[in-house]
């Protein structure tokens, strides 16, 4: 949706009222006991949108050069300068830059589908994502094209021709609508970009004079079971609703779980933070997320906390809410980067832009929990301190605390059934003066660890144990395969392996930690379907450290590992496979990390 004021001063009140409130300073020191063996959600990621042409502006539309591009998109993107988003939400556009603009003759005519292989900057946006390791891309229509619709125009609602109660003299577009949104999809394919999820209304219980379409809760129910099978036949999840708030989106989950049809073909429930929140889930045992949401305002913001509802603290305390009440799996705000008075995260003006506070409160969650991540139980002795914590799949345990208290907090982390007795954790601040800011370690022994975290703050602990084995799957962000993420040949650990281009310099790259600085054991688990040996120099934070040779291993499906020893800082490590003859690289599963 375009940012719109939502009309409705007490709920406006009451949202400013339950996210700026200061409870009063604790008196003595607090203890948080993080429990890693109660589970809550998994954690599907974080992202943002630049539809409506504002992909187009960050691509240069308005004079933004190409150095302040590339900054933009580090702050969105980058794991290691900026907030690491892993979810593009893209626009499907219904109206004259659609992929079908005009009638190709009714329902039934042959399909007359045109495409620019642009898409008003988004596949331009989604290949830069794409290079920064996101995989998650989610293609949402706000309405079908004026000619399904019984109004005759994409905007101002009107519903889709077919469904019950929306008959037209054209005839009945839910099949023709459908393969349209799969269309979609496939055209993005031929830009390099695989769409894994598939939505086919935006905010509809909701009519404005842009792209929008009515559909009520049974109507939604109605077309999932013509969308739903054509979809999964073209390896796609199927999305909805993204109602425009989380209780209204209620309303569409309860209507698909009380339908088996259509319980069985929606694959992810979305909904929007406009009026109401997710404090409470949505009635399904599908993936959830909160899908698009900035607050209301009317001036640009940088401030972290100034009561103003619209500033850095009030995003942090939502995405807290949201992940802890709501239990989503994704959280995906609106616009990254937009114009004017926006409520995004960054400010585009000619060539030149502006960050807000909002951007870090989004980096302290999402940079850290990666897609993967398991929410893990806590518990707080002070009520001011809003505590989250997340496991990775690379065994790192992230705590989140805000606080909304008034003056610092001396607290004692207890980290019980997380795999961590030794090791350190290390802070990222934002708060008025900091933007996930690292701070010094801490020392982590039996389990524990004490920190202070300053008043009205947002800190960001990233626990790493000592002595333990972590692995790193060349699918996963922000690991860098150069060539494709493939699950054809059977034997791989997590969701596939990369297949590099067969060519000098096709490298293969993993980000890795290290808790302390010295000498790592490197385990490369790799197949080598050829009987000729595949060689590789050995890079590690840009250093050619050694040459490595990949031996046939007698068949694409059989796989071994190789260990090698490497010298490491402390922290962030990268590790580059960068082949040495045009053969590429071996496929490579993944890369496991420990103390030598």
């Amino acid at each position: 949706m375009k940012r719109r004021l939502l009309a409705v001063a007490a709920v406006l009140m009451s949202a400013a009222a339950g996210t700026v409130a200061i409870g009063t300073p604790a008196l003595g020191a607090a203890s948080v006991t993080i429990n890693g063996s109660t589970g809550y959600q998994k954690i599907d990621g974080f992202g943002f949108s630049e539809f409506f042409g504002r992909s187009s502006i960050m691509n240069g539309s308005q004079g933004l050069s190409a150095q302040k591009q590339k900054e933009i998109l580090d702050l969105l993107l980058s794991r290691s300068t900026g907030a690491g988003l892993s979810i593009l939400r893209l626009g499907i556009a219904s109206g004259a830059g659609s992929i079908q603009p005009t009638n190709p003759g009714g329902p039934n005519a042959t399909p007359r589908y045109v495409w620019d292989g642009d898409d008003d900057g988004q596949v331009w946006l989604a290949q830069q994502a794409k290079a920064y390791g996101v995989t998650r891309f989610y293609a949402d229509a706000w309405s079908a094209p004026g000619y399904m619709k019984t109004n005759g125009s994409d905007t101002n609602g009107g519903t889709l021709c077919g469904l019950s109660g929306a008959s037209c003299a054209s005839g009945d577009w839910r099949r023709a609508y459908a393969n349209y949104l799969v269309q979609f999809t496939k055209f993005y394919a031929q830009e390099g970009i695989t769409i894994t999820d598939l939505g086919f209304t935006n905010e509809p219980n909701w009519t404005t004079d842009y792209s929008s379409m009515r559909l009520t809760p049974a109507q939604a129910v109605e077309f999932i079971k013509i969308f739903g099978p054509i979809a999964r036949a073209a390896g796609l999840k199927s999305v909805c609703c993204d109602v425009v708030g989380w209780d209204g989106q209620k309303n569409y989950t309860n209507a698909i779980e009380a339908d088996s049809t259509a319980r069985g073909l929606v694959d992810l429930h979305t909904g929007h933070s406009y009026g109401s929140y997710p404090s409470t889930r949505l009635a399904t045992s599908k993936p959830t997320w909160m899908s698009e949401w900035s607050p209301d305002g009317t001036t640009w913001n940088e401030a972290w906390d100034d009561g103003s509802g619209y500033d850095g603290y009030r995003v942090a305390n939502e995405i807290h809410t949201a992940l802890t009440g709501g239990n989503v799996n994704g959280y995906v705000y609106w616009y990254g980067a937009s114009t004017g008075t926006t409520r995004g995260f960054i400010q585009m003006n000619g060539d030149s832009y502006r960050v807000s506070k909002r951007l870090w409160a989004m980096a302290n969650y999402s940079r850290y929990i990666r897609p993967g991540a398991t929410r893990i139980a806590t518990s707080s002795s002070d009520s001011n301190l809003r505590m989250s914590a997340f496991r990775n799949t690379d065994g790192s345990v992230i705590l989140v605390g805000l606080n909304a208290a008034a003056s610092s907090n001396q607290v004692s982390f207890s980290l019980q059934n997380t795999g961590v007795s030794g090791g350190t954790a290390t802070p990222y601040l934002t708060n008025g003066s900091n933007s996930m800011t690292a701070q010094a370690a801490l020392g982590v022994s039996n389990g524990s660890f004490t920190a202070t975290v300053p008043a009205r703050s947002l800190v960001t602990y990233v626990v790493r144990g000592n002595g333990t084995t972590t692995r790193y799957e060349a699918e996963t962000a922000p690991a860098v395969c150069t060539g494709t993420i493939d699950t054809n040949w059977p034997g791989f650990s997590g969701t596939g392996f990369c297949n590099g281009d067969n060519a000098t310099g096709a490298y293969a790259q993993f980000t890795v930690n290290a808790a302390s600085a010295g000498t790592a054991r490197l385990v490369v688990r790799f197949a080598n379907g050829t009987t000729t040996a595949r060689a590789a120099d050995l890079m590690v934070n840009g250093t050619r450290v050694q040459s490595v040779s990949f031996e046939g291993t007698g068949a694409w499906s059989t796989w071994v590992s190789k260990t090698l020893t490497v010298n490491v800082n402390q922290g962030s490590n990268t590790i580059r496979l960068n082949p040495t003859s045009a053969s590429g690289l071996a496929n490579l599963d993944y890369v496991e990390v420990a103390p030598a």
